[in-house]
């Protein structure tokens, strides 16, 4: 089964629920706009601002129903060198098994499992875990000069310029040999 999803500090937004009861057999199509306002229902959220476009295919089948989503857009990240704000694009697909069943057990991990008398799926989380996923490990905006903070830069370089300066003492000849070693 899978984790719990983050839990958002306002109520459920009635835009992401899908009422699948109502819906026909086969495909249907929605879209969403991710923006500002959906992030800050997030406490935690590693992204705060951004415009990202949702495409979700909600594919109603007897027992279950396979979400494809397909997400593009721009969200705004926070560059780990300059601390700088900068856009990191987005465009991703997934994919999620919803399964109705009497029972909540499921050991594969990938599929959702909720009960049969469940009449609606809100996806927010789904989107939110989606994007958030998206945001690299180590942000760096490449020193893009829009985006990079250069007065932050230029405190960095005097930095290391200061700290290159403090090794050149003299080191343990042990550790020298060992420098060389991956040399050969």
């Amino acid at each position: 089964m899978r984790a719990n999803l983050q839990v958002r500090t306002l109520k459920p937004d009635k835009e992401y629920i899908i009422p699948f009861v109502g819906l026909n057999f086969g495909d249907n199509q929605f879209e969403y706009v991710i923006n500002k306002k959906f992030f800050d229902e997030y406490e935690y959220s590693l992204v705060k601002e951004g415009d990202v476009k949702v495409y979700l295919t909600f594919n109603k089948q007897e027992n279950l129903f396979v979400l494809d989503f397909h997400l593009e857009g721009t969200i705004e990240v926070m560059c780990d060198r300059c601390l700088a704000p900068y856009p990191q694009n987005v465009n991703v697909r997934e994919q999620q098994i919803v399964k109705l069943s009497d029972s909540d057990f499921d050991d594969s991990g990938e599929v959702i499992v909720i009960g049969r008398s469940s009449y609606e799926f809100d996806v927010a989380p789904l989107i939110y875990e989606y994007i958030n996923l998206q945001v690299p490990i180590i942000t760096a905006c490449d020193g893009k000069q829009s985006f990079c903070d250069q007065t932050m830069l230029d405190k960095l370089n005097k930095l290391r310029t200061d700290e290159e300066r403090s090794e050149d003492k003299p080191t343990d000849p042990r550790w020298d040999a060992l420098k060389n070693f991956g040399d050969n």
